[in-house]
């Protein structure tokens, strides 16, 4: 009886299974300067943020989850900081954070959501983009 309260030899424990960390998220970070070039003959995604809104934290992994399963030649997945570019978040009318943007092909805006989205919606945002490659 006493003996399942002892503690087992680390020769008797199992090894541990460690995760291998996820690959990086698909995701280039753009500012003023390189945006609007970025978005020509693609599909963008775009996730308008700043480091200390909290919402926007709590996007990120799931932001970053979906574009590792979603990212193609077709359809990319960025981040622009607010912070580092206020003249581009005025010019594009964002007012509050996270503020997710489905730009088409052309760079044009086709959708926008603001505000923390749930997974359905944002699965959703994604599969839009996907439809505007074909």
């Amino acid at each position: 009886m006493g003996k399942r309260f002892f503690a087992r030899n680390d020769k008797d424990k199992p090894e541990a299974q460690v995760a291998a960390p996820p690959e990086p998220a698909p995701i280039t970070d753009l500012g003023e300067s390189d945006f609007f070039d970025s978005l020509d003959g693609h599909a963008t995604v775009v996730d308008f943020w700043a480091p200390w809104c909290n919402p926007c934290k709590t996007l990120h992994p799931v932001f970053e989850e979906i574009a590792r399963n979603q990212a193609t030649e077709n359809v990319h997945f960025v981040r622009v900081n607010i912070d580092e570019s206020p003249g581009l978040a005025s010019a594009l009318g964002i007012m509050s954070i996270p503020t997710l943007m489905l730009c088409d092909l052309g760079g044009n805006e086709v959708d926008r959501i603001t505000g923390m989205p749930n997974r359905q919606r944002l699965d959703a945002f994604v599969a839009q983009a996907g439809s505007l490659t074909t």
